[in-house]
């Protein structure tokens, strides 16, 4: 296990050091990498081992991971999403992605593509081949444009999914503190409500966000999901506008802030609760099934040496708790601790996660280089 972790650790050296080597930091000049990541996410509990990689640069988003499930095989899955024409507002902006999904269930893959002129009409769509489910294919015309200190975007499509048509849209408004996003594809509705507090107004500067799917309003049952999200402190990222308008205008919103697709599993990865912001974070997950399971959780961590004035390494340690249920477990609860630390050009964070019901014990590793 830790052999897999050492050589990716490896890897992402010599990513930085191949761009160094190249000339006087290009990876901090190059406008095909500045800003962006390169992202490693590891997770070990008692069924399964998680690996995750993740390249992110302002002209290709994407990444592979694997599931290895003790005693049941592996689940793979790759993709990513391509951005010729950023740095080239005069010629639009086009948006191609692809993923694909290997388990042992069968292998799914599916297309995306927008392109968007520069006056802000774009015409777009996508397919979705599964292999055991439904298949889905869409198209859509798109408009965004700002009218004073609001941005907004307009959509309309047309979606079939196994043959049965439904026309639907969606549309996003947001300004510097608050977004409100939604729509329904005939299959699904969703609807998205972020807010940050602007800069300079606090030194604390919270951010919060809820999420609400519903996939139960059309021909083929879905779940309910509920997702909601808090920090005391915002640091950019995981609940910065564009990253939580890609989540809540779904994956024909093609959002390149926050590109999505239909299948899961999926390269693009939820972020750890003690990732979203500092001070302390928060977390609520709701997921229930048609036939009225339910899946909840619930975490909260604290990073309590950022309370004092004095700055150090141990303003990255952080403690907290998590609780909920399953369809299996009525209950489940434990604590979490870990750190989030800075080795050389490395962003560190390291949690062990110890259930005090069942006695599990989860270990979570990311890696991440800012570049």
């Amino acid at each position: 296990m830790w052999r897999r972790v050492a050589v990716v650790v490896g890897v992402l050296a010599l990513w930085q050091g191949t761009a160094l080597a190249a000339g006087d930091g290009l990876a901090s000049e190059s406008p095909l990498l500045h800003p962006g990541k390169v992202d490693f996410h590891f997770l070990h509990s008692e069924p399964q081992d998680e690996y995750n990689f993740i390249v992110w640069t302002p002209v290709f988003k994407g990444g592979v991971g694997l599931i290895d499930v003790h005693g049941g095989g592996t689940n793979q899955y790759s993709g990513g999403f391509v951005r010729p024409l950023a740095g080239m507002p005069e010629l639009g902006d086009l948006i191609v992605g692809f993923h694909q999904v290997d388990v042992p269930a069968g292998y799914d893959y599916e297309f995306q593509g927008e392109y968007r002129l520069p006056m802000g009409l774009g015409v777009g769509g996508g397919y979705v081949e599964r292999e055991a489910g439904i298949e889905t294919a869409f198209g859509k015309v798109s408009y965004r444009n700002k009218w004073q200190d609001w941005d907004y975007i307009l959509s309309l499509q047309y979606q079939e999914d196994d043959d049965e048509g439904s026309m639907g849209g969606y549309a996003a408004v947001y300004n510097e503190a608050f977004m409100a996003a939604g729509g329904i594809d005939g299959e699904q509705w969703r609807v998205g409500l972020g807010w940050v507090t602007p800069a300079g107004e606090t030194p604390c500067r919270p951010a919060a966000e809820v999420l609400y799917v519903d996939n139960e309003i059309g021909e083929f049952p879905g779940p309910r999901f509920l997702f909601v999200n808090g920090t005391l402190k915002f640091q950019g990222g995981f609940l910065s506008h564009p990253a939580r308008l890609g989540r809540a205008m779904g994956p024909q919103g093609l959002e390149y802030g926050n590109p999505l697709g239909f299948l899961r599993p999926t390269w693009n990865r939820r972020l750890d609760v003690w990732e979203l912001g500092s001070l302390a974070d928060v977390r609520y997950v709701r997921l229930e099934t048609p036939d009225g399971s339910v899946n909840e959780r619930y975490e909260a961590v604290i990073f309590p040496f950022q309370f004092d004035e004095t700055e150090g390494w141990i303003d990255g340690v952080f403690i907290g708790g998590f609780g909920g249920r399953t369809p299996v477990e009525s209950s489940s609860g434990g604590l979490l601790a870990g750190i989030r630390a800075k080795l050389g050009f490395l962003n560190v964070n390291v949690a062990v996660e110890q259930d005090l019901e069942t006695g599990d014990t989860r270990v979570f590793v990311g890696v991440i280089d800012k570049i």
